[in-house]
């Protein structure tokens, strides 16, 4: 299994070469949380009309993950650590690494978002533009 950040999705549908090979070296399925799903959607949207049962269908081979009573409270937990750090991540970004926690897998990303020590240490992180 591999989970999947909104940004490697985004790579995946532009056919980013390095990302596309990367994801699926590492194999399917490919997870990814609901957050997610929206996070890509909403790059589509703007005309009023877009039809977003067929953009959900352009990544059809990723598998969402629901959010959780138990996702957000480990999210809660992460962004306390985080914060005490201090190096906060945007409330999205936290439930999307929880999300990927609760899978046990890694989580696939194409930006710097999630680059934090603290993060690192709560869930192994591959940035595929590094």
């Amino acid at each position: 299994m591999t989970f999947l950040d909104s940004s490697t999705i985004i790579d995946m549908l532009e056919g980013v070469e390095a990302t596309v090979e990367f994801v699926e070296s590492e194999g399917e399925p490919y997870l990814t949380s609901t957050i997610c799903v929206y996070e890509v959607i909403q790059g589509e949207l703007g005309t009023g009309t877009t039809d977003v049962v067929a953009e959900r269908e352009e990544f059809g081979g990723v598998r969402e993950l629901d959010l959780t009573n138990s996702i957000a409270l480990e999210a809660a937990r992460l962004q306390d650590q985080l914060l005490d750090d201090g190096d906060p991540m945007a409330p999205r970004d936290v439930l999307v690494a929880a999300t990927a926690r609760s899978t046990g897998e890694h989580l696939v990303v194409a930006d710097s978002d999630f680059e934090t020590e603290a993060l690192e240490s709560y869930v192994q992180v591959t940035n595929v533009r590094e």
